[in-house]
């Protein structure tokens, strides 16, 4: 809970500002919490597919699975940290453990048709919208 020191009728002083044990957690040396392993993508929608780019630093296209379940595509990783014996880390923001997103889309994709690419840490999807099938019904 963080508790101020009040003096000169009601001013805080700088000095409890600063000894404030929230705020002090943002100057620690290591923070105990890293960054949450988040995807993030953009969706453009053309008048035949959808395009999907994910931003996926360092990770191998091998490490990578996408998913397309009719109007569902989910896409999953794992980051991983490189930890060095020798070193001491004196700040950890980068993400690690498993991510993963799954988007719903307007109309159901193609994935027969569907492609992929991993260029510079960016994945780029290309899925086709399935055509539209329409049943006619024969009354008896």
């Amino acid at each position: 809970m963080t508790a101020f020191i009040r003096t000169n009728g009601g001013a805080v002083s700088p000095r409890a500002i600063l000894n404030d044990p929230w705020l002090s957690q943002f100057f620690a040396d290591a923070p105990e919490r890293t960054a949450e392993a988040a995807i993030r993508l953009d969706v453009e929608e053309t008048p035949d597919s959808y395009r999907v780019r994910a931003d996926l630093p360092g990770v191998a296209k091998d490490q990578i699975q996408v998913e397309i379940n009719d109007d569902v595509v989910k896409i999953s990783v794992e980051y991983k940290r490189e930890a060095s014996a020798d070193a001491k880390s004196l700040r950890v923001e980068r993400a690690s453990g498993p991510a993963s997103r799954a988007i719903r889309l307007p109309l159901a994709v193609d994935a027969a048709r569907a492609e992929a690419k991993h260029v510079d840490g960016v994945l780029q999807l290309t899925l086709p919208k399935q055509a539209p099938t329409a049943k006619r019904l024969t009354i008896n």
